[in-house]
């Protein structure tokens, strides 16, 4: 059971240098395990196979160390990519603006051919997450937030309230190019994202990352689905 809305939740810091642990991998591959017996009533199978598929299935969705450590040093080159494209904008921008400065950044990563491209791509996306949820949180008066606020579009702070007010339509505008909209995304653990607070979606469990990780599986109950709030 969701624990009550009425009470704001204490966030519990969670450092952003801390990886998720072996054991906590472990405890989710076999949950994975479980749900793959349940879902054919425990008939037939293989539990050995069970637990590779969801060995296989966590690796996918939960980084090792090492892996974290890359999409960290991905996450902060993109971000510095794209802020760099976002400022180099001046006069009549749009969301093909936006997407531009986005698509740019994305290739230039790929092409230096230190990091796979997969790995690239995926960190795009949770880019693409959080530049939404700034957004939404902007609304339509940008000049009102603060550079910490205002996150990578803090770069157009200092352009007068046209300026301003032309850049939350192009975000909007480049977020229904690439089918994303103005609303809370699902964040899950192992994802690469922006400093922040986040709560679970299973019991409301809220934990902080005071600079930019990894999501840890939720400290409470073990879940991995969250929303920034």
């Amino acid at each position: 059971m969701a624990k009550s809305r009425s009470a704001t939740p204490l966030a519990r810091v969670h450092r952003s240098d801390q990886v998720i642990s072996g054991e906590a991998r472990k405890r989710m591959i076999a949950e994975a395990a479980y749900y793959r017996a349940l879902n054919r009533h425990f008939k037939d199978g293989d539990p050995l196979d069970d637990w590779l598929a969801a060995e296989r299935e966590i690796n996918q969705r939960l980084p090792n160390a090492r892996q974290q450590k890359e999409e960290a040093v991905v996450y902060e080159k993109l971000r510095e990519a794209v802020s760099k494209f976002l400022g180099d904008a001046h006069d009549g921008i749009n969301g093909d603006t936006v997407r531009h400065a986005f698509d740019k950044a994305t290739e230039e990563i790929k092409k230096t051919g230190t990091h796979a491209a997969e790995t690239v791509t995926k960190i795009a996306a949770t880019l693409r997450k959080d530049m939404a949820a700034t957004a939404a949180k902007m609304g339509p008066k940008w000049e009102a937030f603060s550079e910490k606020s205002a996150d990578m579009f803090s770069v157009w702070r200092d352009r007068g309230n046209v300026f301003l007010g032309q850049a939350a339509d192009a975000v909007g505008e480049w977020l229904q190019q690439t089918g994303a909209k103005l609303a809370p995304a699902p964040y899950h653990a192992g994802e690469m994202v922006a400093r922040g607070t986040f709560e679970c979606a299973l019991c409301g469990e809220r934990v902080t990352l005071s600079t930019g990780g990894h999501l840890p599986a939720c400290p409470q109950c073990g879940k991995r689905e969250y929303r920034r709030v």
